[in-house]
């Protein structure tokens, strides 16, 4: 069995503002360094083999509060950076709406300008949960990443699309449980926020 844990970033400013954060570096605002060091002492006790992180600062430094309590580095992979969401980067998150409405295209293949289709970012999403499955067999890895990337895991997971996947809200700080056994996924949690309760789905790994 190889056992992932998702974890989406702190809070940014853009994510206070409801503003469209692609592959832009925005850091945590001081309610992320918060979440996010909460979210780190919630993790302790919970065995974790690798951590792999976004290159992006605020999806590093939500790793890093992780790794901190683990004795164990953070691998950054360009492979689950965010969703290039090229010139709607910064806006309304009511613009980007606007604008995959007026496209007439269905959300999975809206290209904004500049930017990939999410359809694309689900086949990153796809060659790299393939590739840690064949690295880290029998291993438990934390993915700290971005909503929309982490949204086409759990699409790809469930066997859903990414219509279907975009009315599930990840909150910041929060974390997904996901075990691959004979051949298939099995999400034990979902978007179980930074508490200092434990967290649902890790007590069969906890150590």
């Amino acid at each position: 069995m190889v056992r992932l844990i998702l974890v989406r970033h702190g809070q940014t400013d853009a994510n206070l503002y409801r503003r469209i954060q692609g592959q832009s570096d925005g850091p945590l605002n001081a309610t992320g360094r918060e979440q996010v060091a909460i979210l780190g002492r919630q993790l302790q006790g919970v065995h974790i083999d690798h951590i792999i992180a976004s290159p992006l600062q605020r999806a590093y430094d939500t790793a890093r509060a992780i790794a901190h309590y683990h004795r164990l580095d953070v691998v950054c992979s360009t492979a689950i950076v965010e969703w290039n969401c090229g010139m709607l980067d910064g806006l309304p998150a009511d613009e980007f709406k606007e604008q995959v409405r007026g496209s007439g295209l269905p959300l999975s293949q809206f290209r904004p300008l500049g930017g990939e289709t999410l359809t694309e970012v689900r086949q990153r999403a796809h060659s790299f949960m393939t590739d840690v499955l064949t690295r880290y067999d029998q291993q438990t890895v934390l993915i700290c990443s971005h909503g929309d990337f982490l949204r086409t895991c759990v699409s790809l997971m469930r066997g859903i699309t990414i219509e279907e996947a975009s009315s599930i809200h990840l909150d910041n700080a929060s974390c997904s449980v996901a075990d691959h056994a004979n051949g298939q996924w099995e999400i034990t949690a979902l978007n179980q926020p930074a508490t200092t309760q434990a967290l649902d789905g890790l007590s069969p790994h906890v150590s």
